[in-house]
């Protein structure tokens, strides 16, 4: 049946019909409200005691405890208007996180927060995890931007929080809505659970490995050589890159600093190569195989000497590149400062079982980026079809 005309979403529970109830927020509302700095600021704050959540604390539905900052009872006991309870919703007003929203959860016991938060407590009808959704949905969002208070856009006042259209359906499918996209946002979260789990694993083999903690053994199962402290002007060659405006379109890649640009009708470089920053972000390093062009802020490396590009990969990313940075402004690197660094390289067979160990490692990490990325996909065209 066609819905066109009709308060209802495109994506809806089949056990649920009729209209949504459009209606300002404030009417579903017992308590609109932010806190204060406690006088003195972070000179009041204590080792342990009483939670003071500010817009670090309030992340993309969920909060977060680890950078949290502790009042003593006595200064929570005279900031009672700022108390928040189990079930609000906190909403960043201010700043650049301005519209990052939370529940909080039944753990937190007691906390209170500062003028950057605001503290939305809804009545009985309404469900808070429904209306955080709301809230980073795209409608939330674009309601939020379009309601910034002033030329400046510098915030959010309790008024036009108040006043905030909200399409209410009945409250057990606000549950049901809220339930099902808290499934998805589980999945989200153990995906980048995976994800942040897989990258410190893969730090800590590259630690063991750099510092010959962790060896490999060759094909018969003896030791291979100790490595040999190389300089790297003497097992690679810094290519520049170029300008590309000039170049056609074409099917070969482009890079920037920042990865692939554009696809081109040229090329400087045909093969495995490693790419570093030149001009701006010199510390992301990357590998990049076949025929590409680099811009004139990235270097390639070419006319490799006893070494492979996929180890010198692990190579460059263990290097603090910004150590060696050597402008004041924009962060910059310069071939020499590059070619007089020295690291230490073991043998071919061994670089490649070490090349291989965190290639496998790498994949691991990519498939489940992908994963994560297909995630959150799913979820925004979920709020997309799901809210009015």
């Amino acid at each position: 049946m066609s819905t066109e005309g009709k308060n209802v979403p495109e994506l809806r529970f089949p056990e649920f019909k009729g209209e949504w109830e459009a209606q300002k927020l404030g009417e579903r509302t017992v308590k609109v409200g932010s806190g204060v700095t406690p006088k003195g600021g972070a000179t009041s704050y204590v080792e342990s005691g009483i939670p003071l959540l500010r817009s670090q604390n309030v992340r993309d539905n969920e909060l977060s405890l680890a950078d949290v900052a502790y009042i003593s009872n006595h200064v929570h006991d005279n900031m009672s208007g700022s108390k928040v309870a189990a079930g609000d919703v906190l909403l960043n007003i201010t700043g650049a996180s301005i519209g990052r929203s939370c529940v909080v959860p039944e753990i937190v016991r007691e906390a209170n927060v500062n003028q950057h938060v605001c503290i939305i407590r809804l009545r009985e009808s309404a469900s808070p995890k429904f209306l955080q959704t709301l809230l980073s949905s795209v409608y939330g969002q674009k309601w939020i931007f379009q309601s910034q208070a002033g030329g400046g856009r510098e915030g959010l006042n309790f008024e036009n929080i108040r006043s905030f259209k909200v399409n209410f359906p009945s409250l057990p499918e606000q549950q049901k809505i809220a339930d099902f996209l808290g499934a998805v946002d589980e999945k989200i979260g153990l995906l980048a659970k995976k994800k942040a789990l897989l990258e410190d694993y893969k730090k800590g083999c590259m630690q063991k490995l750099f510092s010959r903690q962790l060896r490999f053994n060759d094909d018969n199962g003896n030791d291979f050589p100790d490595w040999e402290e190389k300089r790297l002007g003497d097992v690679l060659t810094i290519g520049s890159g170029r300008d590309h405006q000039f170049l056609g379109t074409g099917s070969i890649p482009v890079y920037g600093t920042g990865g692939f640009m554009r696809n081109a009708n040229d090329y400087l470089y045909d093969g495995e190569s490693v790419c570093i920053g030149r001009k701006g972000t010199i510390d992301a390093p990357f590998l990049v195989e076949g025929k590409f062009w680099t811009v004139d802020t990235l270097f390639y490396t070419h006319s490799f000497v006893d070494v492979l590009p996929k180890f010198l990969l692990a190579v460059f990313q263990q290097i603090n590149w910004q150590k060696h940075n050597e402008a004041s402004g924009v962060p910059s690197l310069s071939k020499g400062t590059i070619e007089n660094l020295k690291a230490h390289i073991p043998q071919i067979d061994e670089q490649r079982k070490v090349a291989n160990f965190l290639t496998a490692i790498d994949t691991k990490i990519t498939l489940t980026t992908q994963k994560l990325d297909q995630a959150k996909a799913f979820k925004k065209g979920l709020l997309q079809q799901m809210f009015v």
